[in-house]
């Protein structure tokens, strides 16, 4: 029990006991290469808020002379480092080791410990913190006292002092500096950099400031944005730039091959800067140039291999279960592989969000985790992320290309595709020549090295820039495209992730190669007609798309993953409202308004552990959306903090499961538009009332007896509805109501008549001036009585005496193909059709009517009859046996579609389609080793409950 109370695991508070010691340990590990002396020996301080030296500063100091610095509050803690302090934290602390961070100054100034009390903070004169002067003070203001000029000077005389230590230092310990220096700060609950939770009202500031994914996001659908203001700044000005370019072309300082001004062909070139976040970052550690360098939040060195891993988290099976769901789900081993291999022991779970070429030799890649990535290159270096520099490099990117063209399909903020076509012909220049030229500007600019693809298309020209990392440039001639393409592998295509993958090598496609070898039915089968098209060209090396120069956003987001940890709804909602101003504020900033509101929820699963084993990371989940279309688009704040509220109260999870929070606004309209329909349904409107004021007219060519309600008179469906229930339940005439039943079903059928065909049926007043002789407005009215009884069997009748006289009237006036239609179908039995009547045919489906017949089948049978449907899976599959798979595809999707269009609780009809399905695909995989793509599906709930 003493080796448990030892370890700092006994209890919820040992998890952190134990992180300060570690923390402890590696400030006195990467102290010993810098030590200069040993004046703090023996002394620990803790900063507490803002100083001046900073807490960093202060940090780097005890580590050069010998002191020790505790990045949390501890009861061996000698000094307490403050400015300034809260009168609640005064009155609970002890004020007798609250100093001045100045003590610290003075000391190394003077080469030895002074006394501490004339530093105190706070003394038993003065018990509370100091009144903050918001006057604007004259002599105070415009004047300094010597004292502070004094302090200022020895400051920076320390700091360049110990930046003059560090820089002599071996290269091996650079890294342990910079890494404690930002480390344990982020740890620090009292710090302005403090590992906050959503229940903290600036958790959300501090999250979005350090999200690498935020801030590619936003840069890319910025520099988007920036294109299009580039190209309506621009206008129809000509390019400086290409006039200086062409100067250096006659003076002969570029060299030019012959080009052709007959046939301008097109060029599109994908430039892309390499190792995009390394590069930046080594214009601030040129000294780290030429080893494995790896950029990340994680401070590396020995403390990546081995964190504090919090007791209740359980890495052994959020292991297993993060595999299992990336391998059975996504079909993903890569990222299995990953987390089975990053989850061993107490490795760091940061990510790599870049590494250099070094890093990559040693088998390093984007996106592992960096304990995994130190066990395969221990000498790895990380350096931290520099935001503020990959928008500098990222802007000069793009102004640098935007000085010679404008036609830039912006991508991201490093990557960009550009038409080079116009700038060629005007310069005749070689493409290669010029690319040249651009990236070596690129590279004086921005100090960081860029690659370069050309050719016809955007999909070749990609390909290209992989050929020429890195820090070169290819050109991917269209001849050789084919070639090139079959020997690569299907995930590299754009487009084509890890599911994609999956189908099609289970139906043995693993590369290009194997594509280009198979038709484009069998690719629509396997992926649907939209994938399959852009697969079978992009194998080939055809990529019609044009370059998309003024991008529309199309939605709007703003999502947190991380430090989601809720106990009571009060949280939740507080931190709905503020991510609702997050995502607002995103709205107003591009001037849209949106009409659909998501709200996306990742719900911790039910088999995962309650503790992450990355520290506050929202582990396995499910993910859950709610959605909202309004009635009209809005960029009103209240009103989407509303709805948001009401999706997460209707979405039922408990706050204390929730691990992951988003909402995205989509269905996005101009502002500028959006005024413009407003005129138009404004002007709408108003014509609409002056009609409503008109008295209308509608002459009434039926005589009746008492006048029909105005519902009645205007839809002639009711009539029709009448005379068909009354044929149908008739039992004197079976004859008549499948005359009437086949009527209705060839007319709706055909719609038109050609200008030589009979005119039309007789109209429907015809009809009504039978009905003038005998209905009542009463007999329309349901009624239980006897008297009601005896009125429905006399209008029964009557009805059937009305079909008579219509039907023997009809085929004067109706298309001779209706009447053909009818008498074939009159000679049969007097039962509605099914596919049972074209048995003289071989298949059913040779007739180039079968949609009718299948039409006609789905709607005139209320359960389907075994016979039918062991019928038409039997023609199909002899249409699979003669290799047929686009007839059947067709056929299978026009079969699903009707099927849908039946009423609700036509379960019979969707579980005989299902089974008719499945057993074409058992036919299908048996024949051709391979499965069928429907788009179309039944998504009945009933079904789906009745089958599990």
């Amino acid at each position: 029990m003493a080796d448990e109370d030892h370890n700092g695991f006994s209890e919820w508070g040992g998890y952190f006991e134990a992180k300060k010691s570690k923390l402890e340990e590696q400030f006195a590990a990467a102290s010993n290469p810098f030590r200069k002396s040993n004046l703090f020996d023996g002394i620990s301080i803790f900063v507490n808020g803002l100083t001046n030296p900073t807490a960093d500063e202060l940090k780097r100091i005890m580590m050069v002379h010998g002191g020790t610095f505790h990045h949390y509050e501890r009861s061996h803690t000698k000094f307490i480092i403050a400015s300034n302090l809260p009168d609640v934290k005064v009155r609970k602390m002890d004020t007798s080791r609250i100093i001045a961070a100045q003590w610290v100054v003075d000391c190394v100034e003077q080469n030895r410990v002074l006394d501490y009390k004339p530093y105190l903070l706070y003394t038993n004169q003065k018990t509370t913190q100091p009144r903050l002067n918001f006057g604007k003070g004259k002599k105070n203001d415009s004047t300094l006292d010597n004292s502070t000029v004094a302090e200022e000077t020895e400051l920076d005389g320390i700091l360049k002092e110990l930046q003059q230590d560090v820089a002599t230092s071996p290269k091996k310990h650079i890294s342990h500096i910079n890494n404690l220096s930002a480390t344990t700060t982020s740890n620090h609950p009292n710090s302005s950099h403090s590992a906050r939770t959503a229940v903290d009202p600036e958790f959300l500031n501090e999250f979005y400031k350090n999200s690498r994914l935020h801030h590619i996001a936003t840069l890319g659908a910025g520099f988007k944005q920036y294109v299009c203001e580039l190209r309506q700044a621009h206008g129809n000005k000509p390019f400086v730039k290409r006039g200086e370019l062409r100067t250096l072309l006659v003076a002969g300082k570029l060299l030019s091959e012959d080009v052709s001004t007959k046939t301008p062909k097109r060029y599109v070139m994908h430039i892309d800067m390499d190792c995009f976040f390394v590069s930046v970052g080594l214009r601030s550690h040129p000294d780290l140039r030429g080893l494995p360098i790896a950029v990340t939040h994680s401070k590396g060195g020995t403390g990546a291999t081995d964190v504090p891993v919090h007791p209740q988290a359980n890495r052994q099976v959020e292991r297993e279960l993060f595999a299992q769901r990336f391998e059975q789900h996504l079909h993903d081993n890569v990222r299995a592989d990953k987390v089975r291999y990053g989850f061993q022991k107490n490795m760091s779970l940061s990510e790599i969000a870049s590494c250099s070429y070094e890093a990559r030799a040693k088998g390093i890649r984007n996106g592992m985790f960096v304990g995994q990535a130190l066990k395969l290159c221990p000498e790895l270096k990380t350096i931290p992320y520099d935001f503020e520099g990959y928008r500098e490099v990222a802007f000069a990117l793009y102004n640098t290309v935007a000085q010679y063209t404008l036609n830039i399909e912006a991508v991201s903020c490093d990557e960009m595709f550009v038409d080079l076509t116009d700038v060629l012909q005007e310069l005749q220049v070689d493409v290669m020549t010029f690319v040249t030229h651009l990236r070596q500007e690129v590279r004086d600019i921005t100090a960081c090295p860029c690659s370069a693809g050309v050719a016809d298309n955007k999909l070749l020209a990609r390909m290209a820039t992989k050929l020429a990392k890195p820090n070169g440039q290819h050109l991917l001639q269209t001849e050789d495209a084919a070639n090139y393409m079959a020997t690569l592998a299907l995930d590299v295509l754009p487009g084509v992730g890890s599911s994609i993958t999956y189908k099609l090598n289970q139906a043995g496609l693993s590369n290009c190669a194997d594509v280009q070898q198979v038709s484009l039915v069998r690719l629509e089968m396997l992926l649907g007609k939209k994938m399959a098209q852009t697969l079978y060209q992009n194998c080939r090396g055809i990529d019609p798309r044009p370059l998309v120069y003024e991008q529309q956003r199309k939605s709007i987001s703003a999502e947190v993953n991380y430090g989601i940890r809720f106990s009571k709804y009060e949280e939740l909602e507080k931190f709905l409202k503020q991510l609702s101003g997050e995502v607002h504020s995103r709205l107003i900033e591009i001037k849209r308004k949106a009409k659909s509101i998501t709200l996306k929820l990742m719900v911790r699963a039910a088999e995962a552990p309650v503790e992450t084993s990355k520290f506050m990371g929202h582990g396995i989940c499910d993910n859950q959306t709610k959605s909202l279309l309004l009635k009209q688009s809005t960029d009103d704040l209240e009103f989407i903090t509303q709805n948001v509220l009401k999706l997460m109260k209707e979405s039922g999870f408990p706050p204390n499961e929730l691990r992951g929070i988003g909402i995205h606004l989509s269905k996005l309209d101009d502002v500028v538009e959006s005024k413009k329909e407003n005129l138009i349904m404004n002007m709408f409107s108003k014509i609409s009332e002056k009609q409503k004021d008109k008295s209308i007219n509608i002459p009434i060519a039926i005589p009746i007896k008492e006048p029909l309600d105005m519902k009645a008179k205007s839809d002639s469906t009711n009539v029709l509805s009448l005379l068909k229930n009354a044929a149908t339940r008739s039992k004197s005439n079976p004859a008549a109501a499948f005359k009437i039943a086949n009527f209705f079903q060839v007319t709706a059928t055909e719609s038109s008549y050609s200008s030589s065909s009979p005119p039309p049926p007789p109209p429907m007043i015809h009809v009504a001036s039978w009905a003038d002789c005998f209905l009542n407005r009463s007999d329309l009215q349901p009624s239980t009585s006897k008297a009601g009884l005896a009125r429905e069997n006399k209008r029964l009748c009557r009805a059937d005496q009305i079909v008579t006289k219509y039907m023997e009237e009809l085929p004067q006036h109706m298309h001779p193909a209706i009447h053909q239609y009818i008498t074939l179908n009159n000679k049969q039995k007097d039962v509605a059709p099914t596919v049972e009547q074209p048995e003289k045919q071989t298949n059913i489906f040779v007739n180039p009517n079968y949609k009718s017949l299948l039409a006609t089948w789905v709607k005139t049978e209320a359960v389907p009859k075994p016979t039918d449907v062991n019928l038409i899976y039997l023609n199909i599959c002899d249409l699979v046996l003669d290799n047929q798979m686009d007839k059947v595809y067709e056929i299978m999707k026009y079969f699903c579609c009707i099927v849908k269009t039946k009423r609700r609780n036509s379960c019979c009809w969707h579980m005989a389609y299902n089974e008719i399905e499945s057993n074409i695909q058992e036919k299908v995989q048996e024949i051709l080793d391979c499965h069928i793509y429907i788009r179309e599906a039944i998504d009945c709930c009933k079904c789906q409950s009745f089958r599990s």
